[in-house]
């Protein structure tokens, strides 16, 4: 078994589309080149493959795909995994199939599919069941085929990133490799649960530390391993601390955060709404509008003209309050009513 090596994901994007005679494969690769976390890639092949795939570079990781369409007769189906042949009879839409990229894996699709594969390092893997205090994951069996209702909905979360030009937070994309290692390892992995969760939240120095922390780095390029080493703390108890004192996620508050300095801005500035988007931590307008609509419900411009409608209406209905003085609406706590009496000229003075 060779040893581990911090380097860039070799089956991925093009390089895995050619092992499928494509050469226009859509991927994404979370975290950086020298160092991946994980490559996702879509393979998509209406007319099949007329001879098996071509043999994969060997790297210390796992493929895993999950296929989009169902194949209800995958008639001569199959992959040889080590020389040695395993037949598919069926492949439901949501099935998955985990390869070993040492165990030269070499599949036979002779009939269309859409699937997407995602390469897994070994080092990721380890680093997930060593900061979770799980032994090491070896064999991850696995019938081709079989659905994966979690799987599945983690592969629709992804088909936007790939092959877009936006750049997604490294806050979103370390807990999706987070997810997704915690499923492959409870239901593939065959490791006992995970440590009782820790009641505690953070200290309040962390809260307050943290808090200007992401205030002050919008753009999401904060990583989770950061932000828990800041707080002495491991991945794992530094995300269930962080959740039970904020009541939502690390991605999710910082979205929220990104979201109150966009409302601020769009309030207090009149810069066009693509200078807004940067200046709060957003790729681009586009994403910027994409998030406000699915978490505030409108578009921000739509937002910014419902909130100066409100603003108006509560400056008209307060006029009239202005216009007559408070005694004029409300009895005065103090004064009684001889105290206004037109004789009385210092306290007419004082009541002015």
């Amino acid at each position: 078994m060779n040893a581990e090596q911090p380097q860039g994901i070799l089956n991925s994007g093009n390089n895995l589309g050619r092992c499928f005679q494509s050469n226009n494969a859509a991927s994404v690769l979370l975290g950086s080149k020298e160092s991946a976390q994980m490559a996702i890639t879509r393979i998509s092949l209406p007319s099949g493959l007329p001879e098996p795939t071509a043999p994969v570079r060997p790297e210390r990781g796992l493929s895993i795909c999950v296929h989009l369409l169902q194949q209800s007769e995958p008639k001569g189906w199959g992959t040889w995994i080590d020389g040695k042949f395993l037949p598919i009879h069926y492949w439901e839409r949501g099935g998955v199939a985990i390869y070993d990229l040492e165990a030269n894996p070499i599949g036979v699709r002779p009939t269309g599919f859409d699937s997407v594969h995602f390469n897994l390092p070994r080092r990721t893997l380890n680093a997930f069941t060593d900061d979770n205090e799980l032994h090491r994951i070896g064999d991850l069996p696995c019938t081709q085929g079989i659905r994966d209702d979690v799987l599945l909905q983690l592969t629709k979360f992804a088909l936007p990133w790939l092959g877009a030009e936006r750049r997604v937070c490294n806050l979103m994309f370390d807990y999706f490799v987070w997810m997704f290692c915690s499923h492959i390892a409870a239901s593939y992995g065959q490791v006992g649960p995970t440590k009782p969760i820790y009641l505690g939240g953070l200290a309040p120095w962390q809260k307050r530390y943290l808090m200007e922390l992401i205030d002050s780095n919008l753009d999401g390029k904060l990583r989770l391993s950061y932000l828990a080493e800041e707080c002495g703390l491991s991945v794992s108890h530094f995300c269930r601390s962080f959740k039970r004192s904020f009541g939502v996620p690390v991605h999710r508050y910082l979205i929220a955060r990104k979201l109150e300095r966009a409302k601020f801005l769009l309030k207090s500035s009149s810069a066009p709404l693509s200078e807004i988007a940067l200046e709060s931590g957003f790729s681009d307008q586009a994403a910027f509008s994409r998030t406000f609509r699915a978490v505030v419900g409108t578009s921000p411009m739509r937002w910014l003209n419902e909130h100066m409608h409100r603003l108006t209406v509560d400056l008209q209905s307060a006029m009239p309050i202005a216009q007559e003085g408070i005694h004029g609406r409300f009895p005065s706590p103090i004064a009684s009513p001889s105290a206004l009496d037109d004789g009385n000229e210092g306290a007419t003075q004082a009541s002015r």
